[in-house]
């Protein structure tokens, strides 16, 4: 076995077994990323298993999972200037400096020379006129990565802390056919947290790190920041003499976040922001820069602050609790995630159910229809590229209960999803689905706690078992099915019930962002020798929408904004929600929710022809299917 790190040391490397090193930096384990290494699992279970006995800083420790496919990157001597590698699959476009000429119209209208100036403008008030006594970007490099297919993201490589400030490395990403016309337009921000008791998190601006607008071929930036710890104070509002800065800083603000925000031509004709990744929300899985360790009293003092968030998720690592208390069970490097979803989920009979498909399939081929609806954009998840048809996507769903059917009979989710031609080998996706609120007592309008994990498999009985009943702080699976259900005891939980679903899903994009995603479903269970069909379809918030404030630059105040409750300990933002912020009628007040409640009463209007359809409210399919099976008796 290697000899176990000094936790004190910087940059110290630590070779494993295998032959793959291991750097320690400022409390951080990270996975150098070799390509070649192709497991990191074993990296994982070697860094937290075996030298957990001699290694008492290992909770703290952070592994990081290395992406096992390196970029593929194209030389730009093979390319011609300016030539475009891909088309463009969207109708991205910015308006550019050369559209205003003006430096005060460039604000106006939020061009990169508009952002640029404003950046300036603030670091100047906050910094003086030097530009040396500004925070730095260094080793700025772009290249071409066309393996790159995901969702455009920002991810933090690596940080941490020395005596004379902070140092990031950020890697921001995108995809070649999405890249804005003229050219991409991002803006890289640094924020923090504002966490106030009994009102939302947000994730504020504190200035503007830098403007990217990068060559439209090359679509991996990579670059670092450093922050002096006076400049951090000075962004913070914090004092910068007669203090030791950098415990000033740290212990007032426990998290800083990196955000990346891509742009896009609005109608007004001024840039807005499009999409986000990364800051203190984690949005993408990455963002965060925890200045000290986060502890079990921080995560348990935070939930005095309300997240609205629809979504909410962190890579499980071994800094968190329920990871280093169930990593027998949670797959490393994926995320437990907790949602508020917002759901309408309707009956309609078979010749409802084949109306809606042909309905929805002319809606997507005519795009003249989509300003009606408030539709920027539409997509089906399950059309067939090469042959432009729509084909259902199967699944199977198994429902796990107690003896007794507790879960079944109350309508709570506890399952696990299996898309055969979409998952890849070891997928196990485990999500639950507990108590609901709605809005005046209707059925119409209803917000629903759910969470969602990544298990092992094949999964043990023991360990499952032992994962529901803890009940702990930073277990926010098991706290969302407590709460539906108060003292539910998992001894005996196993799959009770199997569906198997026809589903064909499509997503709608509205104005700043907001999407609603749609599904049709034909679900069938048996029990016994009988079956039972239905046809469902259902609409939900899918992606938050995006209402960015107009202004720019460094928001410092004389004070730090209040984030410490009546005990002095300064809050944290959680990466999960709490029972708690599902109790929020403001949840239905929220622009997006808004949004989505028009669109899916004009699309239902436009599907039944009506202004008014009247459809029956499905409530939980699994619940309702085994009810006429007979499996339960209606509750």
């Amino acid at each position: 076995m290697a000899t176990a790190p000094n936790p004190g040391v910087q940059n110290q490397m630590v070779p494993l077994p295998n032959g793959t090193q291991v750097r320690l930096q400022n409390g951080s384990i990270k996975t150098v990323l070799e390509h070649r290494y192709k497991d990191a699992t074993n990296v994982l279970q070697y860094l937290v298993d075996k030298q957990k006995a001699d290694w008492q800083s290992a909770k703290f420790c952070t592994v990081v999972q290395p992406d096992v496919t390196a970029p593929v990157i194209v030389p730009k001597a093979q390319r011609l200037p300016g030539e475009r590698l891909v088309t463009p699959a969207t109708n991205h476009v910015i308006a550019t400096d050369a559209d205003h000429p003006s430096v005060s119209d460039q604000k106006i209208y939020r061009t990169p020379g508009g952002l640029r100036a404003g950046q300036l403008d603030d670091r100047t008030r906050l910094f003086g006129p030097d530009v040396a006594d500004h925070p730095q970007i260094l080793n700025l490099t772009t290249v071409t990565d066309l393996t790159f297919t995901s969702q455009a993201r920002l991810t933090i490589g690596d940080y941490r802390q020395d005596d004379s400030g902070l140092h990031v490395n950020v890697l921001v990403e995108g995809v070649l056919d999405q890249v804005a016309v003229p050219y991409d337009l991002i803006e890289i921000v640094l924020t923090k947290p504002l966490l106030i008791p009994n009102k939302p998190t947000e994730d504020t601006q504190l200035e503007t790190m830098l403007v990217l607008t990068p060559p439209v071929n090359e679509n991996r930036i990579q670059f670092d920041a450093f922050y002096t710890w006076t400049q951090l104070a000075r962004l913070l509002g914090l004092p910068t003499s007669g203090v030791d800065l950098r415990h000033t800083v740290c212990t007032a603000f426990p998290q800083l976040g990196v955000e990346a925000r891509w742009y896009d031509r609005l109608a007004s004709g001024t840039n807005g922001v499009n999409h986000t990744s990364g800051g203190n929300k984690l949005k993408d899985g990455s963002g965060q820069i925890v200045m000290r360790p986060i502890t079990q009293e921080d995560r348990k003092a935070s939930e005095v602050v309300r997240n609205t968030d629809w979504n909410l998720s962190e890579v499980l690592r071994a800094s968190r609790p329920v990871y280093e208390a169930h990593q027998n069970l949670l797959q490393p490097g994926k995320e437990m995630a907790t949602t508020l979803e917002a759901e309408s989920e309707f009956l309609v009979d078979t010749g409802q159910y084949q109306q809606v498909l042909g309905k929805l399939t002319k809606l997507l081929h005519t795009p003249d229809l989509w300003p009606k609806l408030g539709i920027t954009n539409l997509k089906c998840d399950d059309l067939d590229e090469e042959t432009k048809q729509v084909e259902p996507r199967v699944s199977k769903d198994s429902y796990f209960d107690t003896p007794g059917l507790p879960l079944l009979t109350r309508g709570v989710v506890l399952r696990r999803r299996e898309v055969p031609k979409k998952d890849k080998a070891g997928v196990y996706l485990f999500a639950v689905k507990g108590r609901m609120v709605s809005l005046g007592g209707t059925g119409k309008e209803r917000i629903r706690l759910a969470s969602q994990v990544h298990l092992i498999d094949p999964v043990q009985q023991p360990q499952l078992e032992h994962f529901l009943a803890d009940t702990s702080v930073d277990n926010a699976f098991a706290r969302v099915l407590n709460d539906a259900l108060p003292g539910f005891n998992p001894s005996g939980v196993a799959i009770q019930l199997v569906v198997d679903s026809k589903r064909v899903k499509y997503t709608f994009t509205l104005e700043n962002s907001t999407t609603v995603e749609f599904s049709a479903d034909e679900a069938t269970a048996t029990f016994n020798g009988k079956s039972a069909t239905l046809h469902c379809i259902e609409f939900g918030v899918g992606h938050p929408g995006l209402f960015i404030g107009q202004g720019s630059g460094a928001q410092a105040s004389a004070t730090p904004v209040q984030q410490q409750p009546p005990g002095g300990t300064p809050l944290i933002m959680r990466p999960y929600h709490v029972p708690a912020d599902l109790d929020n009628t403001a949840l239905f007040d929220k622009r997006d929710y808004r949004q989505y409640q028009a669109l899916r009463d004009s699309v239902l209007a436009y599907l039944f022809e009506t202004p008014d359809p009247k459809l029956e409210p499905a409530g939980n399919k699994a619940q309702r299917l085994a009810h006429i099976l007979g499996m339960t008796k209606e509750k």
